[in-house]
């Protein structure tokens, strides 16, 4: 028999203890049987539709968190990974692999889904010592000449090696080009990369294997600090959401994402049963958040690196559009535009510091009621980008039960759900925006709502 304790139910196992422990039991995990050899919690369907929102097709999902290494695609071929990643209904998957061919060789066979991320290994043996190897930086320097990427990572780095000269390079080439950094990192890690600059965007993986309470303390000293949840079960065991990681989740509703991490090629064929168990765990959240965490989270984190000023990365629209349909589209078909709009669009207009920004919104259906949930459809006009949506009273000091969710698109264009006003009067719509620079300013519209 397998371990009883699997890395996936106890961050606290590493992998590599889990492997010699069951190649010693004799547990093999070739093609054909590496789902039995690689459990991970119940893989059964949340609803026949496996859709957290009881809808026919299932949830979409961005995996946040593969690999592609150089022993996965011998086993492994490209065209049956990206049946793999389309049976499992991706819709978008950050990839890095060990070397960065295996990422090539799948960009080229699912352009559609793979966001390419460069990691600093040449091969696996350079996970350990990459810090002090003065050749990762020209390998580094060569690909990122040669090829695109989205971010950098998945990279191992911990404590004080981050103020190491090879790490410090490394950041200052992502820096330069305006890439995601993807660590594998404590804390202490983490904070030395923010220090290092300010205005990174980074990806921490297996939310550091801290748990939930520990995650919310960092999340709440970096607003572009975002999580996987790859290689851990602790918040979904049995398909249900655990207490502490649910209060995250509401707590950080747009910073968190699923993810598999393909370390190994027999994970591969874990990728589909993960999703199944995703899926579970996410319909025990309410349906707005559960698609967010599922896969609007992933895309807006894209649409956030990609928006950087500075940014030289990939660029197509692999995890913004999908193989799940268009999202975007509907976001952008009302209000239209900054200089016209559907009949009733209100205009949020910025002064002093927000001067020259406005929004254009307007509710998806055509009408602001009491009591209800409704979507509202919007565009950002001025060199900006939308942080948060948000409504309140001010003549009663108080805002929304509710924490509204949104998603970005092109051009501008932004779809937010999840608003309910729950008593008649004077409702002011309040929208933070980042301009150029990282200056963050409000703008806000006021209108009576009965």
């Amino acid at each position: 028999m397998v371990p009883k304790t699997l890395p996936d139910q106890d961050p606290a196992w590493s992998r590599r203890r889990w492997l010699r422990s069951a190649a010693s039991l004799g547990v093999t995990a070739g093609v054909g049987g590496a789902v039995a050899a690689w459990p991970a919690g119940p893989a059964r369907a949340a609803s026949p539709s496996g859709s957290a929102a009881g809808s026919t097709a299932p949830l979409p999902l961005f995996d946040a968190h593969l690999h592609y290494s150089h022993d996965a695609w011998e086993v492994v071929p490209p065209k049956q990974a990206a049946q793999i990643l389309r049976a499992a209904g991706l819709k978008g998957a950050l990839v890095s692999s060990s070397d960065d061919e295996g990422t090539q060789k799948l960009l080229a066979e699912a352009p559609d889904i793979v966001v390419p991320e460069l990691r600093p290994y040449r091969t696996r043996g350079d996970l350990s010592t990459w810090v002090r190897d003065d050749g990762i930086v020209t390998y580094l320097e060569g690909r990122l000449a040669k090829f695109r990427y989205v971010g950098i990572g998945e990279f191992h780095l911990y404590g004080a090696d981050a103020e190491l000269p090879v790490p410090r390079r490394m950041v200052q080439l992502a820096r330069e080009r305006g890439l995601l950094l993807h660590a594998h990192s404590d804390a202490d890690a983490v904070e030395r990369l923010f220090a290092q600059w300010p205005q990174a965007r980074v990806l921490w993986a297996h939310s550091g294997f801290e748990p939930p309470a520990r995650v919310r303390e960092v999340l709440r000293r970096h607003r572009q600090l975002w999580c996987d949840l790859a290689f851990r079960s602790d918040h979904g065991a049995s398909g249900k959401v655990e207490a502490g990681w649910r209060e995250a989740f509401e707590e950080f509703p747009e910073r968190f994402m699923p993810g598999t991490d393909t370390f190994t090629p027999e994970r591969w064929h874990y990728v589909v049963p993960h999703a199944r168990w995703t899926r579970e765990w996410l319909a025990d959240l309410p349906a707005p958040l559960a698609e967010r965490i599922a896969w609007r989270n992933g895309q807006d984190m894209l649409a956030a690196v990609r928006g950087a000023p500075g940014y030289q990365g990939h660029q197509t629209q692999a995890g913004v559009q999908g193989n799940q349909g268009n999202q975007g589209s509907q976001a952008a078909k009302a209000p239209q535009g900054c200089d016209g709009g559907a009949p009733g669009a209100l205009m949020a207009r910025g002064s002093g510091e927000a001067a020259g920004l406005s929004v254009r919104f307007a509710p998806r259906d055509g009408r602001l009621a009491v009591g209800r949930h409704f979507e509202l459809a919007g565009t950002v006009c001025g060199a900006a980008r939308l942080l948060r949506v948000d409504a309140d009273m001010p003549a009663h000091r108080h805002g929304m039960n509710y924490r509204p969710t949104f998603s970005t698109a092109d051009a501008g264009a932004f779809e937010a759900r999840g608003l309910m006003l729950h008593m008649p009067g004077i409702w002011r719509f309040r929208f933070e925006l980042e301009r150029e620079g990282g200056r963050r300013v409000w703008v806000s519209a006021e209108t009576d709502v009965r």
